[in-house]
């Protein structure tokens, strides 16, 4: 029997934050994602590559800030539009990173197979888009970042790694799947207690995953074009 934990309100300062734990571990994953974003700026290789990787992480990170501070902690405060503001920058870092692979792919892949997939995942963001706006709904973010990630982010690596043995890859494939791992934690609310629920159990591996993710990119930043 799966328990369903609901993470109590405490008071900070006399200010009532809701699921604070839950607000920390995004808070946590977002300052990973932010050190990522920065670490990659600095690099002066890299290209498109590195404009798509270091917008990832800067999106993804501001996906987990907002969802934490606007989604969980003042959503009392607030109200279910301001959810969204999470949600769309969370799809747009698994554009980002989609484009990213799909630019390592180029070389390897026909240019006119290439367009045909970055305007088909423009096509299905601008849908889940639209869905999440009109209906206030996760499972659209949820679905894109499956088909995102597992589809584009996981096949494509695979891909590369096969025709080319380069490891940083390899690094994306084990992010991909602690997302898969998180995601099924999330989706089945498989928490330990009240204070440390599905969610930030969730948001624990997701922080993880986005570590692992920046070490691959960063490789392949720093070496492009070589077996790490």
């Amino acid at each position: 029997m799966i328990l369903k934990f609901i993470q109590p309100s405490i008071d900070l300062m006399n200010i009532r934050v809701d699921e604070p734990i839950t607000t920390a571990t995004d808070i946590i994953m977002a300052a990973i994602c932010f050190y990522a974003f920065i670490r990659i700026g600095k690099l002066e290789a890299g290209g498109r590559i590195k404009w798509y990787f270091k917008y990832y992480f800067l999106t993804l990170g501001l996906g987990a800030l907002f969802g934490g501070i606007l989604g969980h902690a003042f959503l009392y405060r607030l109200s279910e539009p301001w959810k969204l503001v999470s949600w769309v920058f969370t799809m747009l870092s698994v554009a980002l990173m989609a484009y990213a692979l799909l630019e390592m792919a180029g070389p390897l892949i026909r240019s006119s197979i290439i367009r045909l997939v970055k305007w088909f995942n423009l096509l299905v963001l601008a849908v889940a888009l639209f869905i999440t706006m009109w209906t206030l709904a996760f499972s659209p973010v949820k679905f894109y970042t499956i088909f995102g990630m597992l589809v584009v982010v996981g096949s494509l690596s695979f891909y590369i790694y096969q025709k080319t043995g380069k490891r940083c890859v390899v690094r994306f494939m084990l992010a991909v799947g602690l997302g898969l791992v998180s995601a099924f934690i999330f989706s089945f609310e498989m928490g330990l207690s009240p204070w440390f629920n599905h969610t930030d159990i969730s948001h624990v591996i997701l922080s993880a995953s986005a570590l692992i993710m920046y070490k691959g990119a960063s490789l392949e930043l720093q070496s492009p074009g070589t077996l790490l």
